[in-house]
């Protein structure tokens, strides 16, 4: 009898332990539940893993686009809690992204999502097949772009790059102090000339241009001396008109045409001589239009062509085109993980709500839709490249990159006079 008691005893001891256990184990269960994050029980929710995106474009420094971009990127993670993104953006100016994107792919390195030159820079990266063709990838949308798409078209036939906008480039003029020194703003060479002897003689700089980062400085005189008929030449062509338009660079810096310590300035101080009011022109491109904005002095300025004496063309000729453009890389592609979140990221960007949503911080004719209540120095522009006889790509897409730095990076040269256009030129075609 003693020993049943004691064996009904062991026994529910051994009940009353398991129930324990059992309630630990819940409330262990339920704790771990209430700590969980919303993003984590949205995440369970829809069945999708966390997956971690990195983007690359030239929307950074001084472009106006840099700040609209985060803000879209953060709205996207904000709807789509389980997909991170790294902005690993930087600026256009000095090739910085040029460097960033070439040793990213050559180390493996490849971001998800790039905007990017649909040019001659991405020849590489293309030819190894490191990007995809869009037309071929599944679930990426092309509708609703305008005849900038078929720009992307590559040589071989494929579309890698989805264009954001297009863009132009000429001479940006403060039509202020024009108007205050009486000095009539240039519509022929002879006029562009004039207007650099008169401002000369006041404390403004006639052209706000480093002689280094010469991107359109030599872009715009090459216009100049050949018309676009030369300007299409190749640097193997050894066009006599480039190398006039270079020394014509050294001829108007005799003039004072340039700031005294040009050789030692790079764009974004040239920019900031014309937007503290210190010039009366510069050469650049459309997305100049945000920063100005910005500075507040948009509407005393307007952008006008490049005067053209050469005998190839006329004044009206402009440099510009569609040359960026969103690549999606081979490898982020092929990532089961990743594939479904790239492809929607991609159509969320370059749809036409968000791409002009973009767009609009700088002013740039879109790619999709049109925008709408210009003002009137954007329209201006617009209407610049409407008008234009003949438009053809910058000279730095179209030639090999290292070729185009040892011309912009010897203008200081030619302009102190120990080489000339047409040496500078042969030197550089030797690289090609």
């Amino acid at each position: 009898m003693k020993s049943k008691k004691i064996g009904l005893m062991l026994f529910l001891m051994l009940v009353s332990l398991f129930l324990l256990a059992a309630c630990s184990s819940k409330n262990s269960s339920n704790e771990q539940t209430e700590k969980k994050t919303p993003a984590t029980e949205a995440n369970e929710g829809n069945g999708k893993e966390n997956v971690e995106l990195r983007v690359v474009t030239t929307m950074a420094g001084t472009d106006p686009a840099g700040e609209v971009f985060q803000k879209v990127l953060d709205d996207y993670m904000e709807k789509n809690q389980h997909i991170k993104i790294i902005n690993d953006s930087q600026s256009a100016d000095a090739g910085t992204i040029r460097t960033k994107i070439n040793t990213d792919y050559s180390s493996n390195n490849e971001p998800e999502l790039m905007f990017f030159f649909n040019t001659i820079d991405a020849d590489g990266i293309i030819n190894a097949g490191k990007v995809v063709n869009l037309e071929k990838a599944e679930g990426v949308d092309l509708s609703g772009f305008n005849s900038m798409l078929e720009q992307q078209r590559n040589k071989d036939g494929n579309i890698y790059a989805a264009p954001q906008s297009g863009f132009y480039e000429g001479l940006f003029v403060n039509k202020k102090l024009f108007e205050e020194h009486s000095i009539k703003i240039p519509t022929t060479w002879e006029e562009y000339e004039l207007a650099i002897e008169q401002f000369a003689k006041t404390d403004i700089i006639p052209v706000a241009a480093s002689t280094v980062d010469s991107y359109y400085v030599v872009e715009h005189y090459a216009l100049a001396a050949g018309g676009i008929d030369h300007y299409q030449a190749k640097l193997s062509d050894q066009d006599s008109t480039w190398a006039e338009g270079l020394d014509n660079i050294a001829k108007h810096a005799k003039m004072g045409a340039f700031p005294a310590d040009a050789a030692t300035l790079d764009l974004a101080m040239v920019q900031d001589l014309f937007k503290q009011e210190q010039a009366a022109m510069i050469f650049e491109g459309s997305w100049f239009w945000g920063q100005l904005v910005e500075a507040g002095m948009a509407e005393n300025v307007t952008v006008i062509p490049m005067p053209v004496y050469g005998s190839g063309g006329q004044t009206g000729e402009i440099v510009g085109g569609s040359t960026q453009g969103w690549f999606i890389s081979t490898k982020s592609f092929e990532d089961e993980s990743k594939r479904e979140a790239v492809v929607d990221l991609f159509n969320y960007i370059t749809s036409e709500e968000i791409l002009l949503e973009i767009v609009a911080a700088t002013g740039q004719p879109p790619a999709k839709g049109q925008l709408t209540d210009l003002p009137e120095y954007i329209a201006a522009g617009h209407k610049l490249v409407a008008d234009a006889p003949a438009v053809d790509l910058p000279i730095n897409d179209r030639i090999l990159p290292e070729a185009f730095t040892y011309i912009r990076e010897s203008v200081p040269s030619i302009v102190n006079g120990t080489k000339t256009g047409e040496q500078v030129l042969k030197e550089a075609a030797a690289l090609e």
